[in-house]
């Protein structure tokens, strides 16, 4: 189960170079957590993050050894990320760090009654902790969230971290968007509109054909002093075939017109895929 502790929706963009792609830089400090728990126990659940993050074509994650050096005590959950952290994660390269509190971690043998059997004692497994994502250039929490697992058994604890990894691949999928550019508009349709564009992603962000694309405008606004950005729709594409490493052609299936006025003015225009 995953609990939304904060109600901002956030697209973190899978970056594109010019005639390639390359990957968001994930590092994951060490989690922390209370004198209580088994510290064997937590480093099977930083451990269980980190695969399933190192699982995702989309992301690359930095070397175990380097994040060690993010110290635990500096460590943030809430909005306001400590500067330390911040230096310490620029050090690394990260763009941005996962950092983790584990509430709970731990296996219990319980009694329980069952008809005809009578009482019987059974290994009963809880993992409960608290993952954040850390934007680095932005030095704010940008999402965080809290995950439970549960285990019965003989193996209640590997069973209680199987039951985390759904919820954390979710996770990824909700806060971690593929984000790229349009190269060039490959064909236009008699009213001059795009019919179909050629996008900077391929195989290597593991793009497929169907996949869908809300193409969008981005702005710069200032309110009340603070910089922001909008994010103005123009339209929705569908990957039609899917050329290399690096590219695939796309049909437009709305805003046509928009999309290639857009283009040929050279604004800041960005795709973010909405089906995975």
């Amino acid at each position: 189960m995953i609990r939304r502790m904060l109600s901002v929706f956030i697209s973190i963009a899978v970056s594109t170079a010019a005639f390639g792609q390359s990957k968001t830089v994930i590092g994951i400090a060490p989690f922390r957590s209370g004198a209580s728990q088994n510290s064997n126990n937590v480093v099977s659940v930083q451990e269980t993050v980190a695969d399933v993050f190192s699982r995702n074509k989309r992301l690359t994650l930095i070397e175990k050894d380097k994040m060690a050096q993010v110290k635990a005590d500096s460590l943030q959950t809430t909005e306001t990320v400590d500067p330390q952290l911040l230096e310490q994660a620029k050090a690394t390269g990260a763009q941005y760090v996962i950092t983790g509190n584990v509430a709970r971690a731990a296996v219990e043998i319980k009694q329980t009654n069952i008809p005809v059997i009578g009482v019987t004692t059974a290994n009963v497994a809880e993992i409960s902790f608290t993952m954040s994502v850390i934007d680095v250039a932005r030095a704010e929490v940008v999402a965080t969230s809290t995950f439970i697992g549960n285990g019965r058994g003989k193996i209640a604890f590997e069973d209680a971290l199987k039951d985390l990894k759904p919820q954390i691949e979710r996770f990824i999928k909700d806060n971690f968007k593929v984000t790229v550019s349009i190269a060039e508009i490959e064909e236009k349709n008699s009213n001059g509109g795009a019919a179909k564009v050629l996008i900077v992603a391929g195989s290597l962000l593991g793009v497929k054909e169907l996949d869908e694309f809300r193409v969008y405008e981005l702005t710069e606004l200032t309110v009340d002093g603070k910089k922001m950005t909008r994010k103005k729709t123009l339209g929705k594409i569908a990957v039609a075939k899917v050329e290399d490493e690096n590219f695939s052609v796309c049909t437009v299936q709305e805003g046509g017109i928009e999309i290639a006025k857009k283009v040929e003015e050279k604004a800041k225009i960005k795709c973010e895929m909405i089906t995975e």
